[in-house]
């Protein structure tokens, strides 16, 4: 029960830690209006799961410690709560694979002349196969280990070969920048911190950066064949389609999906600067550089040796009384 009790510690610094970084990636992305590159974006992932400590603190003490009971409560409830979220997950996982398997490969004519032309041009190599489904969304990536594309054929079908040429190339940029395996991490960081609403704010959020780091490595693919109004403009009928298509109340497009595609449309047709990104860069640079500071900072206050407040004395790691 100690170890787990100092385990939940841990788990309770990073996830604090975590909290921090998001908030004020949050403030940045969504109030100052900046995108954040999708490497800033990733260190969520590890101020989530690794604690970065002072050289001179212990993450496990090595004394015997009176735990109180409502801790021992707290930590054995945290244990319970990852275990049915990594059930859950599993069970996620095993219908999503079975519901692939219920799927067709894709034999369009049109359709599989556009697709592996782009897969061609974004020198992947190994092939998605591609899939049709009657999944919710008109396309998307699934799977880490073997990706596959799963698209609806009514929606698809009703696109121009430009506009295919758009969403091909988009979901297989998902596939070349790894996306859906950072997802898929995230996803055990919120099973981790399940306690902590900032985790799952983070990853949903992370999500995001993922598709405007999609949209950034597309475009720059597609400079010489298609137009950043282009591009916008399928992605703009590829929502409307998904949008018509859902005859349920509730099905259509939200408030927060109409805003997320606005920002995305306008990073997209917006200019880009060398210098503000490389300015940006160097600011988040700086930002990370602190939050490890505060991080081995915060944990001189928390981890063994007890804290130096406590006594008036510093303590080191290799103190021996």
């Amino acid at each position: 029960m100690q170890i787990l009790g100092n385990i939940f510690i841990a788990v309770i610094f990073v996830s604090v830690i975590g909290s921090i970084f998001t908030v004020i990636s949050l403030f940045v992305n969504h109030v100052l209006r900046l995108t954040l590159p999708l490497w800033f974006s990733s260190c969520g992932i590890i101020f989530f799961c690794v604690p970065f400590l002072s050289p001179d603190v212990l993450l496990i003490s090595p004394e015997m410690q009176d735990w109180i009971n409502g801790f021992r409560i707290a930590s054995f409830l945290w244990a319970c709560g990852c275990g049915v979220f990594l059930v859950h997950d599993i069970i996620r996982f095993m219908f999503a694979k079975r519901a692939i398997k219920s799927y067709r490969i894709c034999y369009n004519e049109r359709l599989n002349s556009i697709y592996f032309k782009c897969a061609a041009a974004t020198t992947l190599k190994k092939v998605p196969i591609l899939y049709c489904g009657t999944l919710d969304n008109p396309i998307c990536v699934t799977g880490v280990i073997c990706p596959v594309i799963i698209m609806n054929e009514t929606i698809i079908e009703q696109l121009t070969d430009s506009e295919l040429s758009v969403v091909f190339f988009h979901e297989l940029t998902h596939v070349r920048r790894k996306h859906a395996l950072l997802e898929r991490i995230y996803d055990y960081v919120c099973i981790l911190n399940w306690m902590n609403p900032f985790s799952w704010i983070a990853k949903g959020n992370f999500s995001l950066h993922c598709e405007t780091d999609c949209d950034s490595h597309t475009m720059k693919m597609l400079r010489e064949k298609v137009t950043e109004t282009e591009y916008a403009s399928a992605i703009i009928r590829l929502l409307k389609f998904s949008t018509v298509r859902a005859v349920k109340p509730g099905n259509g497009i939200g408030a927060l999906d109409f805003l997320l595609t606005k920002r995305r449309i306008k990073k997209i047709t917006a200019r880009t600067s060398k210098i503000k990104d490389r300015l940006i860069a160097f600011m988040l640079a700086v930002f990370l550089a602190l939050m490890l500071v505060f991080s081995m900072r915060f944990s001189r206050e928390i981890f063994y040796p007890y804290p130096a407040y406590d006594t008036g004395i510093e303590y080191s790691a290799g103190y021996i009384e």
